[in-house]
Parts: C-alpha cells; structure tokens; sequence
C-alpha cells in the first residue's frame, strides 16, 4: 500500500481529517500534500519555516491557500498558551526549558495532536508511520 493509499484509508471514515507534517518543507512532502489536497482527502498542515515552505508550494505548484495552515515551530501562534499548557501538565517551572521544548517540531505536532488541533501527526515519509488508532 503506497503512502496515498495509506492516507486514503485512514480519512475514509472521518469528518474533516486533519494531517500535520513535521518535515512539511521537504519536496516529498509538498508533493504528497498536493495530492491530498486534489483528491480532498483531508486538510494539511505543514510545520517549518514559512518562507521555505512557501517556497517549495511554489516550486511544486500547490496554492498555499489550500493549506489548513503553516506553523514555524520557532514562532508558533498562540505560543504563550502552548507554554502554560505545558508548564502546568509537565510541572515544568523552567520557561526557558518548556519554550526550548516547545520549538522542537515533533513536540510541537504532538501537542496539537494532544490537544485535539489535528487528527494525525505524519514525522517523516520514509517509512510511513501507521496513524492513529480511532475510536
């Protein structure tokens, strides 16, 4: 089963599915994303900085207004939020540690997986992680 295959199946069953990249500057991704978006699988979300994402939307021809977003994990919107939340779930008192902690991509997509902001979080292409189990 190739990637779009795994991607199909997956939102078959879901309202509004919404899948995050963590490397969503990468040519690969942009691609798969642009099939996603064609075949309207699912909303995408793309984690890196904006200008490289941009980037590479144009180089591959998908409008950036079809993506559900662009987050750089070095200035995520609604950081101080994120912050808190972290702070208070982890016990972490160190705000300098939680923001180091917050601007890891990974950290980053797997707290708005948590928090219910997207459906699943996709670390790298190669190899495919299996999603999420649904309830």
């Amino acid at each position: 089963m190739d990637k779009l295959d795994k991607i199909r199946s997956w939102a078959r069953n879901l309202e509004d599915p919404i899948l995050c990249f963590v490397e969503g500057a990468q040519p690969e991704v942009i691609k798969l994303a642009k099939a996603i978006l064609e075949e309207q699988i699912a909303e995408v979300v793309l984690l890196g900085d904006e200008l490289e994402v941009f980037d590479q939307c144009k180089k591959y021809r998908l409008p950036e207004s079809r993506l559900y977003g662009v987050i750089n994990p070095l200035n995520p919107p609604d950081l101080e939020n994120l912050l808190e939340e972290k702070m208070e779930e982890s016990g972490e008192t160190d705000r300098k540690a939680a923001l180091k902690w917050m601007k890891n991509p990974l950290n980053l997509a797997q707290t708005l997986w948590l928090r219910g902001d997207v459906d699943w979080v996709i670390q790298s292409l190669e190899p495919l992680t299996d999603p999420p189990v649904q309830e």
